[in-house]
């Protein structure tokens, strides 16, 4: 009786020691794995063409792999726009720089999803995880039509106004016409939509992939396509979609 009441108690012991043992060897990062379950942040991202402001919402589903929901807003240029022409300031008058050609604005607003992949781990207090961030989804691209301040004659009187380029495309495209940029918001009520898909994949470079603050660098390339050439200049062709290449910093929250 005594040997079988000693055989159970020497099992219950290494029962006990094989369990704490293997608590003990569990790394930092994979408890903390498990640990956070969700995860939010936000994209402040420059391309070569524009930039976006974004928020992505995460479910962390284990220590390698996160999927989350993205929205993004941002301007694409087209690659022939010039830089600011300097504005006819005369007189009493004071005028914005302007694009010359600039039709519309495009403003991209982009819903999809993404995948996060965690490729190798770093230490707890140090070193660099790298990871891959692939996402895609639906481009709602606004057209917003571009004023121009332009000079106008009439009587032997001259005027001011505010015109778009489908008001006087001739007038539009003569520098010799034009003052300057209208207001910004002129011509927010007429915006048309130019829907289209997007997608984007990136490498991350992330210090603290396995804590509780989201602070990541991505580089990667963006690609936009659209269902009609977007009407960006009117001196130039306009393409069906943009290969941009990319540079993003993230930030954010993890929670349980």
């Amino acid at each position: 009786m005594k040997v079988i009441q000693f055989i159970l108690c020497l099992g219950l012991w290494i029962e006990l020691s094989a369990q704490s043992k293997s608590l003990v060897e569990i790394p930092s990062t994979i408890r903390k794995g498990i640990i956070y379950k969700t995860e939010w942040s936000v994209d402040m991202a420059l391309h070569t063409n524009g930039f976006y402001l974004g928020y992505n919402r995460a479910k962390i589903k284990n220590y390698h792999t996160s999927t989350y929901i993205h929205g993004d807003l941002g301007f694409l240029y087209h690659p022939k726009e010039t830089r600011s022409t300097k504005p006819n300031n005369s007189g009493f008058k004071s005028f914005n720089a302007y694009k010359f050609g600039k039709q519309n604005q495009l403003i991209n607003l982009r819903i999809g999803r993404g995948l996060i992949k965690t490729l190798s781990e770093k230490a707890r207090n140090k070193g660099i995880a790298l990871g891959l961030r692939l996402e895609g989804g639906v481009n709602l691209g606004l057209l917003k039509p571009n004023y121009l301040k332009i000079s106008d004659e009439q009587d032997g009187r001259f005027t001011i106004k505010d015109i778009k380029y489908s008001d006087n495309p001739t007038d539009f495209l003569d520098p010799n016409h034009i003052l300057g940029a209208s207001n910004f918001f002129k011509g927010i009520g007429e915006v048309s939509l130019v829907p289209g898909l997007f997608a984007r994949a990136a490498i991350r470079l992330d210090p603290g992939a396995f804590e509780k603050m989201v602070r990541c660098l991505e580089a990667g390339i963006q690609w936009d396509v659209y269902s009609k050439r977007p009407a960006i200049l009117a001196n130039h062709s306009n393409p069906f979609s943009y290969l941009n290449l990319y540079l993003n910093l993230q930030l954010g929250k993890r929670t349980n």
